[in-house]
């Protein structure tokens, strides 16, 4: 009796640990897996897969998207400033143009140009010269005044005395004794100082016989030849008059 008790204890023990490495051995070999996913959790988690993925992708083309039209943008916005700044600047140069101020320097006048009334133009073009003759004829409205043909004075007067803006005494002797001049009215029409726009005119007034400068004045405003002419002859006449 009591060796069938120890038979069955024994046998007991046995079982508890063949059965204990065979678990172990199992779950060793990796027997223990988790339960099968049904087929409808398997299609979610396949799409919720799908779509992390589409909005990932999404997400960096929206990214680069604006990255783009930021950049774009910006290229708009620097051609726009760059558009609004040349139009001021145009502006401020017209506006600059319109605005040089009208002056009169260097003027004075001798008695005895009241009493030369045969003059010749010097340093003008024909369209220029015409506007001069107008202006000087208008002012001195009490003298009789001749202007004498530029054709007759270029076959006397070179080129290098043009250039140079004066006469020796053998020309100016020349043009008085051939066509009578009395005084040559050197002109000279140039670029002015108060910025775009502007412009000067240089008035002297020689004596042929002499050679002494009987009237001088400087004209500088807005690139309108008449206005430097009517200005410019005034002031010698308001000069010459005591500035009456």
């Amino acid at each position: 009796m009591q060796n069938d008790t120890c038979y069955k204890a024994h046998d007991g023990l046995f079982l508890v640990k063949f059965w204990s490495k065979c678990f172990f051995v199992w779950r060793q070999a990796g027997a223990v897996r988790e339960p099968p996913v049904p087929a409808q959790e398997h299609n979610i988690r396949h799409w919720q897969k799908v779509n992390i993925q589409r909005d990932i992708s999404f997400t960096c083309e929206k990214n680069c998207f604006r990255s783009l039209l930021g950049s774009n943008t910006m290229k708009i916005r620097t051609r726009f400033l760059c558009s609004i700044s040349a139009f001021f600047v145009a502006a401020g140069m017209v506006i600059s143009a319109g605005c040089a101020p009208n002056k009169t320097e260097a003027l004075f006048t001798r008695p005895e140009l009241i009493n030369h009334s045969r003059l010749a133009i010097i340093g003008l073009t024909p369209e220029q010269e015409q506007y001069f003759m107008a202006s000087y004829t208008k002012t001195f409205t009490g003298q009789v005044i001749t202007f004498v043909e530029r054709n007759r004075l270029q076959e006397v007067i070179s080129e290098q005395d043009l250039l140079k803006g004066r006469l020796n005494e053998k020309t100016r002797a020349k043009i008085k004794e051939l066509f009578g001049v009395e005084a040559l009215i050197m002109c000279t029409y140039y670029d002015g100082d108060a910025g775009i726009g502007s412009k000067k005119l240089r008035i002297r007034i020689v004596d042929s016989a002499t050679g002494a400068i009987v009237g001088s004045v400087i004209t500088e405003a807005r690139d309108i030849f008449s206005y430097h002419c009517d200005t410019a002859v005034k002031a010698l006449k308001a000069d010459l008059q005591g500035g009456s």
